[in-house]
Parts: structure tokens; sequence; C-alpha cells
């Protein structure tokens, strides 16, 4: 029964990848067949950061007041419906790719705080790695759909291929309402984990934020989560352009190319639950990020498309481990009885750098004379500063778990993880 439902999450997050990536991946040949300028797709993004920022936020209010297969049954639903009505909108109507930006960014950030608070609480590093390998399936996925249904010379057929990623959505959404009393069983089963989580929720969300904010360790956690996510989505939401615009591809190959950044991540992080048996959260982040600043350097270097595409699958290599580990390690830095609401905050908090970064650089690129041939800077300066600001906070924890008497040290142990 345990097992059905880690399954069943899975494929939720398999779910929550599918809307991340569609819109980069075919923004190349929607501005084309749209007539919209190459740099409004970054306008569109920050708008779903704006929800899914404020969605990341009230995740814990939620939460408090109903169950978290219902909150996240209704969360999908907003993001496949939102990708249905994505395929229908008219030309000369781009107005509309703003509106249903809302409920697509508000669907995705309930869906990653509920799940993600769950899995650090209840799960071993593997399954962390491995859910996150999940989303790398669905932001994959995205990318090779369209790319098989866009015509390289007009930019037609995204319409039809997002209504297949919707149809994928609503499959999902339907599982995910099937297996809704399974949440509940499972709940039973592990009524001593449960237990522990209530008491957790029942404590005041104020003084809990209180704490936190408190907390320099808080701080550097977030600044952290905003330089990876700030990359991650700005690399992936415009890797087909910098392909379209500075590797001269067609936009159908560049669609297709946009998927080496999620193949990159999606088969890391399959390794990186692998070998979390043997490797820290804390190391896997510290080789992520090696990985990472190769992968920029070789793409920012290299003018050959093929030699750029294998830079950007080391950048997605690089990022695989980052996020998962960060996740892990919320319980274990800021306790179990904090950790909901500092997921909830480092959340939105790490949505900023969507919402900061990837319009910025659309900006940047499009008043620069589509200038995209850059891109490979973002993963190498945000990159250098996460790990800058990763082994501050290893320091500090370090420090804080030497003052720590043994009964405080229980507050902060998880099964997920190995502190070395």
């Amino acid at each position: 029964m345990t097992l059905a439902l880690l399954l069943v999450i899975y494929c939720i997050f398999i779910s929550l990848g599918l809307p991340d990536s569609f819109l980069g991946s075919s923004f190349p040949a929607i501005s084309t067949s749209m007539g919209m300028d190459s740099d409004a797709g970054g306008y569109i993004a920050m708008v779903v950061s704006i929800f899914t920022i404020l969605s990341s936020l009230l995740s814990s209010f939620f939460l408090r007041r109903m169950k978290v297969g219902l909150y996240i049954f209704g969360n999908i639903a907003l993001t496949a419906c939102a990708l249905l009505l994505y395929s229908f909108i008219p030309q000369n109507y781009g107005w509309i790719f703003y509106l249903l930006a809302i409920p697509l960014g508000f669907g995705a950030g309930g869906i990653d705080a509920a799940i993600n608070n769950y899995v650090a609480l209840h799960y071993k590093a593997v399954h962390m790695n491995w859910l996150h390998c999940s989303w790398g399936i669905g932001a994959l996925t995205s990318p090779l759909l369209l790319g098989a249904f866009i015509d390289s010379k007009t930019g037609e057929g995204w319409q039809l291929g997002v209504q297949v990623l919707s149809y994928l959505q609503f499959g999902i959404l339907l599982l995910t309402f099937l297996t809704l009393p399974l949440w509940e069983k499972v709940a039973k089963k592990k009524e001593k984990k449960e237990e522990e989580k209530e008491e957790a929720i029942a404590s005041s969300p104020k003084e809990n934020i209180k704490k936190l904010f408190k907390t320099p360790l808080f701080y550097f956690s977030c600044i952290g989560f905003f330089c990876y996510c700030g990359l991650e989505t700005t690399t992936g939401f415009w890797a087909p352009s910098f392909f379209f615009y500075a590797r001269e591809c067609d936009a159908s190959l560049a669609a297709t190319l946009g998927s080496c950044f999620y193949i990159g991540i999606a088969c890391g992080r399959f390794l990186s639950g692998l070998i979390s048996f043997k490797i820290s959260p804390k190391n896997l982040i510290r080789i992520g990020e090696v990985l990472l600043l190769c992968g920029s350097i070789l793409a920012l270097l290299s003018t050959n498309y093929l030699v750029s595409a294998i830079g950007i699958i080391l950048v997605g290599l690089g990022c695989a481990p980052i996020y998962p580990s960060i996740i892990l390690l919320t319980p274990y830095r800021f306790s179990k009885k904090l950790s909901q609401d500092a997921m909830s905050l480092q959340m939105g908090i790490a949505y900023m750098g969507n919402l900061a970064l990837s319009p910025l650089f659309g900006l940047m690129a499009n008043s620069l004379g589509d200038a995209f041939y850059l891109l490979p800077l973002i993963p190498l300066l945000f990159g250098t500063l996460m790990f800058l600001v990763h082994e501050g906070t290893n320091f500090l924890t370090k420090k804080r778990d030497s003052s720590l008497s043994f009964e405080e040290k229980k507050q902060y142990e998880t099964s997920a993880i190995n502190k070395k």
C-alpha cells in the first residue's frame, strides 16, 4: 500500500513537470505563429512564477485545513485545465497566455510544496531523488512531444502538441482521484509518523515563522533556493531559444534540443537516487555544482550546436541532485516541527528566482538583438554563488550541531539523510 502511494506520487510529479517546460520549448514556434515578441515568453513565465509563489506561501494554510490528497488533486486539475485551454488560443489573442498562467502557476506551487515536505519527512533520500527524476521525465516529455508536432517552417502544430500534453495531465488527474482513499489508508498505517506530523502542524504558524526569521541559516538556505530555481528555470526555459537564435537550429530542432537540459536532470536524478545510499546530500550538492559549472563553460565557449547540447546536458546533470538534496535537508536544518513552514517559505522565495531571472534574461537578450548566446552565463554565475552559499550553510549547521544536547538533536534527525 505504501509502495502504491509512492508510485502515485511519482506520477503526480511527472504531471508537475509536464507544464513546466512546455512554454519555453514551444515559444520560438508560438512567437512565430502568433506574431509575439521573442521575449514575451519570459513575461508569461513571470505571471506563472507570481502565482506559484503565492500558492507555495499559502500551501501550509490549506494543508492545515484540507486532506493532502484532495489538495493535490485540486491543484493538478488547475494545471490540466490551463494546458487544455492554451491549445485553443486563437491568433492575435496573446493576452490569454497571461490569463491562463494564473491557474498554471497556482496549481504547480501547491503540488510542489505539499509533496516535497511529505516525502522529506517520511521517505529515504533515494525516493526524493527519484521523485524529482519523475519531474524530469515530465519536463523532458514536453519538448520532445512538442518538437514532434511543430512544423519547422511555419511554427504551426504546437497547439496539437499542447493538447496531447493536457490529455496526459488529465490521465494523471484521474489516477489521483481513483487513489484518494489510499492517502488515508497509508496515513493510518503510518500512525506514529503522522502523529509527529500533526504535532508539528498543530504549533502556531506565526511562532514558527518568527523562529525561522531569527535564524541566519534560514536566509542562507533561501539564497541557495533562489539561485538554484532561477538558474534552472532560466536555462530550461530559454534553451530552445538559445539553439534557435544562437546556434541557428530550426524551430522544431530547437524545441527538441531544449529537452537536453531535462534529459540531464532526469538521468542525473535517477543516478543520484542510486548513489544516495553511499553519498550524503551535502556531497551530492557539491558534485552537482562542479558538473553544472563545467557544462556552463562548455556551452558558452562552443559554437557547434551538438557540443553546446552536451554542455546543456552537463548543466542538467549538475542540477539533478541539488534541488532534491536541499529539500531533503530542510527537516535537518530547521527541525521536523518547523519543516512545513520552512518548506512553504523556501518554495516561495525559490520561485522568486524564477520570477526575477527568467524574464530579466529574456528582456536583456531581446534588447541586445536576440543575444541568447549569453544563456550559459546564468548557470555559471548563479552556480558559483550557490556553491558559496551552500558551503556557508554547511558551516552554520555544523556549528549549531556542536552546541545541541542529545535530546535537542532528535528534533533534527530524519531517516532520509546522512549528515556528514
